[in-house]
């Protein structure tokens, strides 16, 4: 007996985050809500991990702050150091207040400044480079300082730095730029020695002088290359390149999206993301592509711009990481009539197709009690596994400064931020051009439902609550998932 009833099925593994296209007409694939949630390999959606307080100390033992409540956590590193022997030594970098924190991965923190003072105890942005054996600090308040695990150091050992904003490391040398006296102007240490920026080695080369902007980020290595970045006005993307200081050549590879700190670059081993006050850009897909907003990687969310639902005047307080186990990149950044940065735009490069119209798969972690100001990944120390509770030891993990003097570890299997419960929320679009036979999708063709099929693959004991609307009315059911298994 022949039936007009028609199987529709919705892959739920196809798409991500996507609140700029009307919701009516997207694919059932896509999300227009994903908060606090992950892509795995196959595209499937988890609840993100949680967080965990890695500080045990030096103020309160409790809390974990490490100066007071009121003290932002403006920057944190993992910082590996070989020195003379084959096994590194790992320290845990922290800045907050005025000082220099390390630690050695037990949970507990030290001032390596002592006594003494380093930069504001304001929010300042502040860089940290690991160079030469060296961590360099630099803000835009300070004389940059650098440490080496044991002591600290600056230009009076030798050379004379100029004051910079942020640098990075190539070809042994140590790149500086932020210099207020020469805003387009790119100095360099020479070969084998951070310290020594006056030598016959060192020296400097102008980005673009006098075109409106000034140097302002710069990529890691990538393929040989450093890449600088110019803002905020009007933007350009410049690449240096050459093996030593005689033939060092430095070209224009793109333009527009200006950079909107130092923070706000990522480099992986594929490709160079940023953040600009226009959207997120990558330099593969802006230089392949053009700078054109087709070619954003952040078009799905592009609403979060254009409706300012971000708050785009504070976007010079941005960070950014990468997680590589996880296969994402993420910007921290404040939400709309937001004082903390409790946002996180995460983007899947794995998933997603870079290419104008390809599917991207973004989504938003969201923090309720504290501001994400500062971030990287680590290696979960081995000494900071043995303490009850825990146990990752030697997988990487993003670690983050909060603007409660705390400092965080994500990837955390139970659940909650510190013990707070969070909630994750997907939602699909609205589903309303159900294909016929044929293939063909009438728009206005009165259709009826006689069920709705779903599948789940539970982790835990828990019950899923499912609620469907057909014409405004509503049938909801419970479905247990104790036990485990397929359901």
């Amino acid at each position: 007996m022949s039936t007009r009833d028609t199987i529709f099925t919705a892959h739920p593994a196809l798409g991500g985050l996507d609140i700029s296209s009307d919701a009516t007409v997207l694919d059932p694939g896509f999300l227009t809500v994903a908060d606090n949630i992950e892509f795995l390999e196959g595209g499937q959606r988890k609840k993100r991990l949680g967080t965990q307080i890695y500080s045990t100390s030096t103020g309160n033992t409790t809390t974990g702050t490490l100066v007071s409540t009121g003290t932002t956590v403006r920057a944190v590193a993992d910082f590996w150091r070989y020195g003379a022997s084959l096994t590194p030594v790992q320290n845990l970098l922290a800045v907050a207040g005025a000082s220099i924190y390390r630690s050695t991965g037990d949970g507990l923190w030290s001032a390596v400044t002592g006594t003494s003072s380093w930069g504001l105890s304001t929010n300042a942005q502040t860089v940290i480079t690991l160079a030469g054996d060296y961590a360099v600090f630099s803000d835009e308040t300070a004389d940059p300082i650098a440490y080496n695990q044991s002591t600290l150091a600056g230009p009076t050992t030798g050379g004379a730095w100029p004051r910079f904003t942020a640098s990075a490391y190539h070809r042994d040398r140590l790149f500086m730029w932020g210099i207020s006296t020469a805003p387009s102007r790119v100095a360099y240490t020479g070969a084998g020695n951070i310290f020594d920026s006056t030598g016959a080695d060192s020296g400097s080369f102008r980005v673009a002088e006098g075109d409106g902007d000034r140097v302002i980020a710069a990529s890691k290595v990538f393929y040989n290359s450093l890449y600088f970045f110019k803002g905020p006005q009007y933007g350009s993307v410049w690449q240096l390149s050459g093996n030593t200081s005689t033939d060092f050549a430095l070209v224009q590879v793109g333009y527009g999206a200006p950079v909107v700190n130092p923070r706000v670059a990522v480099t992986t081993p594929t490709d160079v993301y940023w953040l600009s006050q226009y959207g997120v850009h990558s330099l593969q897909t802006t230089v392949k592509f053009g700078n054109v907003e087709e070619a954003f990687l952040s078009l799905p969310i592009q609403k979060l711009w254009r409706d300012n639902l971000i708050r785009r005047d504070r976007l010079e307080e941005a960070w950014a990481f990468w997680h590589p186990q996880r296969s994402v990149v993420g910007w921290g950044v404040f939400a709309s009539g937001e004082t903390l940065q409790r946002w996180i735009l995460m983007y899947n490069y794995a998933l997603s197709d870079p290419k104008p119209g390809g599917r991207k798969y973004w989504s938003i972690w969201k923090f309720t009690d504290v501001g994400m100001v500062s971030g990287t990944v680590m290696l979960i120390p081995p000494s900071w596994n043995t303490i009850s509770g825990r146990g990752r030891a030697g997988q990487p993990a993003p670690m983050m400064g909060a603007s409660n003097g705390v400092v965080y570890v994500n990837d955390w299997l139970t659940l909650t931020d510190a013990g707070s419960a969070y909630t994750a929320v997907c939602r699909t679009p609205v589903i309303t051009r159900f294909p016929i036979q044929g293939g063909t999708i009438p728009e206005t063709q009165e259709k009826g439902f006689t069920g709705v099929v779903t599948y789940f693959n539970p982790k835990g004991d828990y019950s899923a609550n499912m609620t469907i609307w057909v014409d405004r009315r509503n049938l909801s059911t419970s479905i247990s998932l104790v036990g485990g298994g397929a359901t």
